[in-house]
């Protein structure tokens, strides 16, 4: 059953359905490097940020036979916002125990302006 909101419109609850298994997370974190130049009292005069990329991680409990690979690609992410560019899987863990379903975590790093 989905569930019922009230109050403050334009809200999103819950997670969209990945290919991967029954989504448990989602996360996705932007980063960019930087560059400083500093004067002569060790001020910074000027800044260039560059090299942009974004980290996923998410969890899933599987629904069938995992096929996602450390350093395989990821051609979409329902979750992410954005385009994904090039995205690569950068971890996979593959949790199993005697008392829960089993569930997998995968990390992975989304390059923008690699095609």
């Amino acid at each position: 059953m989905a569930a019922t909101t009230i109050g403050q419109s334009g809200l999103t609850w819950g997670a969209s359905t990945e290919t991967y298994g029954l989504i448990q997370s989602f996360s996705e974190t932007r980063n960019i490097e930087k560059s400083e130049v500093k004067n002569n009292a060790g001020e910074i005069t000027a800044i260039a940020f560059y090299n942009p990329t974004t980290a996923y991680s998410l969890s899933v409990a599987v629904t069938g036979s995992p096929t996602v690979t450390a350093g395989g690609a990821l051609t979409a992410l329902a979750n992410a916002t954005g385009s994904l560019g090039t995205c690569r899987v950068d971890s996979v863990t593959i949790n199993k125990s005697n008392s829960s379903f089993v569930t997998m975590d995968i990390s992975a790093t989304g390059y923008p302006n690699v095609s």
